[in-house]
């Protein structure tokens, strides 16, 4: 009976210390809000980093949000709406930001393409050229016999 016991509180244990581990960080700090934001003040940090009144001027309605409960999200949006988007600090992942993610790599992979195609061809070009120049000087050789 009492290995049962034993058995039964070491997997409790187990089952809820995972559990415990699992459950992500519910509160929002305000460094974690300023990381996704740029000063406005012109000078291109980001507002976690930025020292101007500027910058001490917009955390102010963001530890208020956070009192209120709001989340990122919420809080970025209202940012976007204030200043546009140019006020995050990395582009969304949608509309024409997508694109401007996407085609430097496409126009590289089409580059990429392109070089090994004609690196082929020049190879190809100057393989057939010395095997037209050997059959040529076999030729001249039986010729002379």
């Amino acid at each position: 009976m009492r290995p049962k016991r034993i058995i039964i509180i070491l997997l409790l244990s187990f089952l809820l210390s995972g559990i415990f581990l699992s459950i992500p960080t519910l509160a929002l700090t305000v460094d974690e809000v300023t990381r996704d934001l740029m000063c406005t003040c012109g000078c291109g940090e980001i507002l976690g980093e930025c020292d101007c009144d500027v910058a001490a001027r917009m955390v102010v309605p963001i530890r208020g949000m956070i009192d209120q409960g709001q989340d990122r999200n919420q809080i970025l949006s209202y940012f976007v709406e204030q200043y546009g988007e140019k006020v995050l600090a990395a582009p969304t992942k949608r509309g024409f930001n997508l694109t401007a993610w996407v085609i430097p790599f496409v126009v590289m992979g089409i580059a990429i393409g392109v070089v090994y195609f004609v690196m082929a061809k020049w190879v190809l070009k100057g393989k057939t050229r010395k095997k037209r120049e050997r059959v040529t000087f076999i030729k001249r050789k039986r010729r002379k016999k």
